[in-house]
């Protein structure tokens, strides 16, 4: 059974999308978010035509950039550099 589409006055093209949005999604980010959407949690934002365009539900996608919706994207705060803790280590008393 086809699931519902939204509104098409909230459907997007990725490039139409960026240009709404230009400083917290640029087209860049929307292309990563497209290439990974299985893994990311945004699979369910993106619809594709028949003629291979993407189509993105913009607010969904705030959504998921904003981690409203529990989004599964690693976080960049979360590596530990072995350098940096060696430093920090070695200036400690």
């Amino acid at each position: 059974m086809p699931t519902a589409l939204p509104p098409t006055t909230e459907l997007f093209p990725l490039r139409e999308l960026s240009a709404r949005h230009p400083n917290i999604l640029p087209l860049n980010r929307l292309i990563w978010a497209v290439r990974h959407r299985k893994s990311n949690g945004l699979a369910a934002a993106i619809y594709e035509t028949p003629v291979g365009e993407f189509l993105l539900h913009e607010p969904k996608v705030i959504e998921w950039l904003l981690g409203l919706d529990g989004r599964r994207k690693p976080r960049a705060g979360h590596r530990r550099s072995r350098r940096g803790s060696a430093a920090t280590a070695a200036a400690a008393p």
